[in-house]
């Protein structure tokens, strides 16, 4: 019960926000039916490159040529493929969990303490993890799919131009920083 309330505490913590940024990017530019798939791929990718580090693979190329950028992962960003089907939103849920930084409390620090012996072990306590941290995603994701006045919201031709800006302006991000820094400093803001 307690790692479950660690995980939706988390999910409301700045460090999570990272996640939500990209969740709600893909969001807003999907279309109405496969959102569903899409958050569902977008978590998977999520789930494997945050789980990834603990099975001993290096995600980060060096930071001065391109921040926290991962193979595929950023040249989806870099290229602006958000809508390329089904692999663009597990290509950004990738970017997602290469660059989360958790919000490290006792329950998922046991996971990871434990993932570092036993990788594979740790691989489904992540998943859970993961999934009560993207409750604030998936809610996002229910309402467009429920409310009418929601998905009105989301196709209003200015709000789709803002999240194509938003989508343009993450790869800028990446190489020249700012995004790194932009997830740091959630981080950092979510241990005050």
């Amino acid at each position: 019960m307690n790692f479950l309330i660690e995980a939706l505490r988390s999910g409301l913590l700045p460090c999570s926000y990272s996640i939500l940024l990209l969740a709600l990017v893909l969001l807003g530019l999907r279309k109405q039916g496969d959102r569903g798939v899409a958050l569902g791929l977008f978590y998977l990718g999520t789930v494997l490159l945050a789980w990834l580090p603990l099975a001993g693979v290096n995600l980060m190329l060096d930071r001065p040529l391109g921040g926290a950028v991962v193979p595929g992962a950023g040249l989806a960003l870099a290229a602006g493929r958000f809508r390329a089907g089904a692999g663009g939103a597990a290509r950004v849920g990738a970017f997602a969990g290469a660059t989360w930084v958790p919000c490290v409390g006792p329950e998922l620090g046991s996971v990871l303490t434990r993932g570092l012996a036993e990788p594979a072990g740790a691989i489904l306590p992540m998943a859970l993890y993961l999934a009560g941290v993207m409750v604030p995603s998936a809610l996002l994701y229910l309402l467009a799919a429920k409310d009418s006045g929601f998905r009105d919201f989301l196709a209003r031709p200015r709000v789709r131009i803002g999240f194509k800006v938003v989508a343009a302006l993450l790869p800028v991000g990446v190489v020249t920083g700012a995004y790194d820094r932009l997830v740091g400093e959630l981080a950092r803001l979510s241990n005050l």
